[in-house]
């Protein structure tokens, strides 16, 4: 019928997509795989892209929006703050809390052999590195230093998932502390807590 609504939207393609392209890799993001998957004809795809590129741009852009390793929101400057800020990244990686590692990682994957995906990834990569250097900057580091420190950290967690460890959530926040004195530097964090402590210490009447 003329006005008819279709039967899938972008969305329903894109996160189509996304589960395809964790499972398979990009080889298996071929548009009759995908139009079976969603119980549609391929006609439907054109309804919704311009062609295969078009499709891919906004597969990369989901994964911009969607995979969010950090808060959309930047470390506040003062140490009592940024550790508060800190601790909430570190319990939304623990829990898997707005960042999908499965999809970080199969983005990365296809960024060895698309052009589009290399530049999105390098994108993502360096926002990342840039706001947790202003992390260390924040808990007192020198600007040279924080760099450094922000690249042992983000280094270490992707890594974390490149090579797949087994650890369950208890586990990890059980530990969550250690790795994070030796990772971000026990001194400094110590130190970030105690001004967090006192922040919070009420003042005497």
């Amino acid at each position: 019928m003329v006005g008819r609504a279709p039967k899938n939207t972008v969305q329903d393609w894109i996160e189509a997509a996304q589960r395809t392209l964790v499972d398979e890799g990009i080889s298996g993001l071929k548009i009759d795989r995908l139009a079976n998957r969603l119980g549609v004809t391929r006609g439907g795809f054109y309804h919704n892209f311009k062609d295969r590129d078009d499709f891919f741009d906004q597969l990369i852009q989901h994964w911009e929006e969607s995979c969010r390793f950090l808060p959309d929101a930047p470390p506040p400057a003062r140490p009592a703050d940024a550790i508060a800020w800190f601790d909430r990244v570190i319990r939304r990686l623990i829990d898997a809390d707005g960042y999908d590692y499965h999809f970080d990682l199969a983005v990365r994957e296809w960024a060895r052999s698309d052009k589009r995906a290399e530049w999105a990834v390098e994108r993502a990569d360096r926002e990342r590195l840039d706001t947790l250097q202003k992390f260390f900057e924040a808990i007192d580091y020198d600007s040279e230093h924080a760099a450094i420190r922000a690249r042992v950290f983000y280094y270490h967690q992707i890594g974390y998932y490149a090579i797949g460890v087994q650890q369950s959530i208890p586990e990890r926040r059980k530990n969550a502390q250690l790795y994070l004195d030796i990772l971000c530097g026990e001194e400094a964090i110590a130190a970030a807590r105690a001004s967090a402590r006192k922040a919070r210490k009420p003042r005497a009447v």
